[in-house]
């Protein structure tokens, strides 16, 4: 109980934060904060279905504003097998939850962001929270590394290596999204790139409105940035090549966590007359460190990428979409091919 208060405390202070940020037509958003909410996240544990095996599940609470929580089930810990969802208002740290539990009506319970029980004739469901963290998040830049935004825990960064100064520099280490897209100095050919992001918690926002960015490989290719926890993992979600590939799974956590991509990009190849001999391809995309894209082809720019010709080399661009995104600890190693 004492490691759990500790972590919800520390949730807390990282939740709570103001920003302004100009919206994607130019008109600055009002003032956001961030609630610190204690219910929402994973919870593991284990479904056991009336008269079968119990197998290895999860439940992701979704906060949805107004005190209001949707629960997703999963079986295994491929995020992709849901059998159940549910919905419930919260109430002195206790939510009581209606909806589907298997292929049957049932009812269930968050005890204080603590413990998740879903029953019906179906089966039950009986999960402890826990707090999942990337396997690469803070991973340290290897030798022949080229940093685009450094990063040291409680050491602010800078934007040495960007063109636009107006991002804010805070004092975790991380850049806030304000002011425009930004766009990197450097040009490259293929690379393999780490980035990490954060999204804000706005849990009346719907679909694109979430917590939405994105990271475009040379300026163009969209892998897209967004609240997409809980969600189904669709061609416009977090983890997408946007509107080319779809994510294979779903891994995203909560808003307010710190998440990785880890990318392997192999540049176009480009004919002395300008023709696209071999397309961009994404031969890996790892998003908290599971892997979502293999061979990704793109053969076209994705939607607000820039525009021009397509070239061996072109720069990294991150996504100013109006909400108060953050990055930190952006490095990439250049591949030959």
């Amino acid at each position: 109980m004492q490691r759990r208060m500790v972590v919800m405390i520390v949730t807390g202070l990282l939740a709570i934060g103001l920003a302004v940020v100009p919206s994607q037509a130019g008109k600055p958003n009002k003032r956001i904060e961030e609630p610190d909410d204690a219910i929402m996240g994973e919870y593991v544990g284990q479904w056991r279905p009336a008269g079968g095996k119990a197998v290895e599940a999860l439940a992701r609470v979704i906060g949805e504003g107004d005190n209001k929580y949707r629960v997703r089930l999963f079986t295994s810990h491929a995020w992709s097998s849901k059998f159940g969802e549910l919905e419930g208002t919260a109430k002195d740290k206790r939510v009581e939850l209606a909806g589907k539990v298997g292929d049957a009506d049932g009812k269930g319970t968050i005890e204080g962001g603590e413990v998740l029980v879903a029953k019906s004739s179906a089966g039950e469901f009986e999960g402890k929270y826990n707090v999942r963290k990337s396997p690469t998040e803070g991973q340290k830049p290897p030798e022949g590394a080229v940093v685009l935004l450094p990063y040291a825990p409680g050491k602010k960064t800078n934007l040495a290596e960007w063109n636009n100064q107006k991002w804010q520099t805070l004092d975790d280490g991380s850049v806030l999204v304000q002011g425009g897209g930004n766009v990197s100095k450097r040009n490259f050919g293929s690379i393999k790139l780490h980035v990490e992001f954060r999204c804000p918690y706005q849990p009346k926002a719907r679909g694109q409105g979430r917590g939405n960015s994105g990271v475009y490989l040379h300026g163009k290719y969209e892998v897209q940035v967004l609240d997409s926890f809980g969600l189904e993992g669709k061609g416009n979600e977090a983890g997408a090549i946007y509107g080319v590939a779809k994510p294979k799974v779903n891994p995203a956590l909560p808003p307010t966590r710190w998440q990785t991509y880890d990318i392997v990009f192999h540049a176009p190849k480009v004919g002395d007359d300008g023709t696209v001999t071999r397309p961009p391809v994404f031969e890996k995309v790892l998003f908290n460190g599971v892997l979502i894209q293999d061979s990704a082809e793109v053969t076209k720019t994705t939607t607000a990428g820039m525009k021009g010709k397509v070239g061996e080399r072109g720069p990294l661009m991150l996504q100013d979409h109006g909400n108060p995104v953050r990055f930190r600890n952006i490095w990439y190693v250049p591949l030959k091919d």
